[in-house]
C-alpha cells in the first residue's frame, strides 16, 4: 500500500486518476440513460445494438487515427479539449433526445465515442509515462483499476436514482456536467501541459498507424496479449447490447432493475480491483486466465439465474473477474512498450478492445432476436471457457511478463 501513497503524491497522476474516475462514471451513467431513451422510443434491440456498434465499434475503426493526429499535443491541452466538447454533447442530445429520430442520437454518440477512445488512449499513455519513472506504474494501474471498479458502481447507482426520479433528460445534463469539472481539473495541473514527443515517428497518421501495427507483430508477447484480449472482447460484450432486454424481457424489471445489474457488476469490480493491488507486480498468465473464467462462469449463472437477486449475485463474480482482467493485460502491455511508442501501442490495445466488442455486439443483438437474451449469455460463457481452454492447452501465454525494476527503466 505505501506503493499507493506514493503515486497519490504526483500531482499529474492525480488530476488524471480523478478525472479518469468522474468520466468513467459519466459514461456508465450516459450510456444508461441513452440506452433508456432509445429503448423507449423504438422498442427494437437491433437498435440497442446500434447505439452501442455507434460507441464502441465505431470509434475504434477511427480512433488509433485520431490520436494519431491529436498525439503530439500535451495532455494537459488535448484532453480539457475532448472534454469540453463531449459536454456540449451531452448537453446538447439532452435537449433533442424527446424531439428527434433515434439516427440522430446514434450519431452524435458515435462522435462521443471516437471523443472518449481518444480521451482514454492519452490518459493511460500519460499515467504509464507518468509513473515510470518512479517505477510505480503497477502500483498506478492498480489504482486507476480500483477506480474504474468505484465509477462502474456509481455511474448506475447515481444513474438509476436520476432516471427513476427526474427522467433521462436530467441525466443526461448531469453527465455533461461532469466532463466540465474534468476538464477544468486537467486543464488547472501544469505538469500535464508539458510536451512529449512519444509521437515523433511517422509524419502521417496512415504512417504512424502502420508502424504501430509494425511494433506489435514484431514483439510476440504484445501480439500475444493484445489480440488475444481481442478475442476475449467478443464473448466479454456480447452481452452489453441484450443486458437491458434481459432485465426487462427474462427477469421482468425496469430500469431499476437494469441499474441493479451494471452496479452489482461494479461491486464486484470494486472487489476485484482491490484484490489486483496485491498482485499488481505479480501479473502472469495465471492471473488473465482466472480472471476471464470468473467472467463465463458469472455469464453462465446469468443465463440459467430464474430471479434478478440471482443475476446480480454472478455479475459481482463476472465484475470480480473484470476487476483484474483488463488491467492485468493492461500492466503487461506497458511492461513491455518503448515509450515513443506508448500512446500509439496503448491506442491499438483500446482500438482492439472496441473494434472486437463490436462482432460481439451483433452476435448478442442477432442471437436475443432470434432466440432471446438467455441465448447471448450463454454463447457468451461458452465461448469464454472455450477460449481459455484453447489458451491453456496451448500455453500461449506461458511465459509469465516480466516485472519491471529499476535496471529495467534505466534500459528502456
Amino acid at each position: 500500500m505505501a506503493g499507493m501513497r506514493d503515486t497519490l503524491r504526483i500531482a499529474e497522476f492525480r488530476a488524471l486518476l480523478i478525472s479518469y474516475v468522474i468520466n468513467r462514471a459519466g459514461d456508465v451513467f450516459g450510456a444508461l440513460a441513452l440506452a433508456v431513451v432509445v429503448l423507449t422510443t423504438t422498442r427494437s434491440t437491433i437498435a440497442i445494438a446500434a447505439l452501442f456498434l455507434a460507441t464502441q465499434f465505431l470509434p475504434g475503426l477511427v480512433g488509433p487515427f485520431v490520436v494519431a493526429r491529436v498525439g503530439t499535443i500535451p495532455a494537459g491541452r488535448i484532453l480539457p479539449l475532448c472534454y469540453l466538447v463531449e459536454a456540449c454533447l451531452f448537453l446538447v442530445l439532452a435537449a433533442i433526445s424527446r424531439h428527434v429520430g433515434v439516427t440522430l442520437i446514434v450519431a452524435l454518440a458515435f462522435v462521443d465515442g471516437t471523443l472518449a477512445f481518444a480521451a482514454r488512449s492519452v490518459t493511460r499513455a500519460t499515467t504509464a509515462s507518468t509513473l515510470i519513472p518512479h517505477d510505480l506504474m503497477p502500483e498506478g494501474k492498480a489504482a486507476f483499476n480500483l477506480a474504474l471498479g468505484a465509477a462502474t458502481v456509481a455511474g448506475p447507482v447515481l444513474g438509476g436514482v436520476v432516471l427513476a426520479l427526474l427522467g433521462p433528460a436530467t441525466a443526461l445534463v448531469a453527465d455533461g456536467l461532469s466532463f466540465l469539472v474534468a476538464a477544468i481539473l486537467i486543464a488547472w495541473t501544469p505538469g500535464l501541459r508539458a510536451r512529449h514527443d512519444s509521437n515523433a515517428i511517422g509524419t502521417t497518421r496512415s504512417r504512424q498507424v502502420r508502424a504501430s501495427v509494425g511494433y506489435i507483430a514484431r514483439h510476440s508477447t504484445l501480439r500475444v496479449l493484445i489480440f488475444g484480449e481481442g478475442i476475449a472482447f467478443i464473448f466479454f460484450y456480447l452481452v452489453v447490447p441484450v443486458t437491458v432486454v434481459y432485465v426487462t424481457r427474462s427477469l421482468h424489471a425496469g430500469p431499476a432493475g437494469y441499474a441493479a445489474i451494471l452496479a452489482s457488476w461494479g461491486a464486484g469490480a470494486v472487489i476485484g480491483s482491490t484484490v489486483h493491488i496485491r498482485l499488481a507486480r505479480r501479473i502472469g498468465h495465471a492471473t488473465i486466465l482466472l480472471s476471464t473464467a470468473a467472467v463465463a462462469v458469472a455469464y453462465l449463472g446469468t443465463a440459467l439465474a430464474p430471479t434478478l437477486l440471482l443475476a446480480c449475485a454472478a455479475s459481482v463474480i463476472g465484475g470480480i473477474g473484470n476487476g483484474t482482467q483488463w488491467a492485468s493485460v493492461e500492466t503487461a502491455v506497458h511492461q513491455f512498450v518503448e515509450e515513443h511508442f506508448r500512446l500509439r501501442v496503448a491506442a491499438m490495445l483500446e482500438s482492439m478492445a472496441a473494434v472486437a466488442p463490436g462482432v460481439g455486439i451483433i452476435l448478442g443483438g442477432a442471437l436475443t432476436a432470434l432466440f432471446s437474451p438467455r441465448a447471448a449469455y450463454l454463447a457468451a460463457g461458452l465461448g469464454l471457457v472455450a477460449l481459455i481452454a484453447v489458451a491453456a492447452l496451448s500455453r500461449v501465454l506461458a511465459t509469465e511478463p516480466p516485472r519491471i525494476t529499476a535496471a529495467d527503466l534505466g534500459s528502456a
